[in-house]
């Protein structure tokens, strides 16, 4: 279960992202596994791109759906299962999607999007990272060995052009990577990748939570001897 709210799940990542993913690649078809409720495929429909299918949960919230894709655009599916739809796709999407997954299920994630396309835009919470429900968070390598085992190789082609990207969410900027078959023609032009980073904006907002969480504890520490006093009075009188 995932709650999608437009105030986190809106259009301002997909419209400064999609636009680098369609200078490397040309898309006319595209699948987005764990779409919630559309928004990436809203942009790229509004970018051209006119055949979209979404996959996710039944749980998704049929009235924000609505607002995104047409009925037939969506299909309903747990994702912990096995999807063949049988065809492929230009790109397949998996956009912080895999660390709500149970480990378990990470392989069973992996033979679906490369099942799908010969070119994933592949981003997943790591360790520390924090969010709802998120069951796997893992750093790049321990996915990049996954796709490694079925000939597809992570590059680093979108994270230094949308690092310092205020209109992009800090956990895109950090962890989204191209996922290609291994025989396909970008991994000619550019090295393989899956540096692991930690966003300066994911490590202030730690920092600042931890330091709340100190002062909290400084607080009581200095108030309990004082309750403890009042209440020795209390009890002599």
């Amino acid at each position: 279960m995932y709650l999608h709210e437009e105030l986190v799940h809106n259009t301002k990542a997909a419209r400064e992202i999609f636009p680098l993913v369609l200078e490397k690649i040309n898309v006319q078809s595209l699948l987005d596994i764990g779409c919630g409720i559309g928004t990436w495929l809203f942009v790229a429909k509004d970018l051209g791109i006119n055949e979209v299918i979404g996959i996710d949960g039944d749980y998704v919230d049929k009235n924000l759906l609505a607002k995104y894709l047409r009925k037939e655009e969506f299909i309903s599916h747990d994702l912990t299962k096995p999807l063949n739809l049988g065809r492929k796709f230009d790109i397949c999407l998996c956009l912080e999607v895999a660390e709500h997954l149970a480990e378990n299920s990470a392989d069973i994630l992996i033979d679906t999007l490369v099942g799908h396309s010969d070119v994933i835009l592949f981003s997943a919470a790591i360790p520390g990272q924090g969010g709802q429900n998120h069951v796997n968070e893992q750093w790049p390598d321990y996915w990049a060995k996954k796709f490694a085992d079925r000939d597809y190789v992570f590059l680093d082609l979108i994270r230094p052009l949308i690092w310092n990207n205020p209109n992009v969410d800090y956990w895109y900027r950090q962890n989204v990577f191209f996922v290609v078959k291994n025989s396909h023609e970008l991994t000619k032009k550019y090295p393989q990748s899956h540096l692991s980073l930690i966003h300066p904006e994911l490590y202030l907002s730690k920092n600042a939570y931890h330091e709340r969480k100190i002062s909290s504890l400084q607080n009581q520490i200095a108030v309990h001897p004082l309750k403890r006093w009042i209440k020795k009075l209390i009890s002599k009188s």
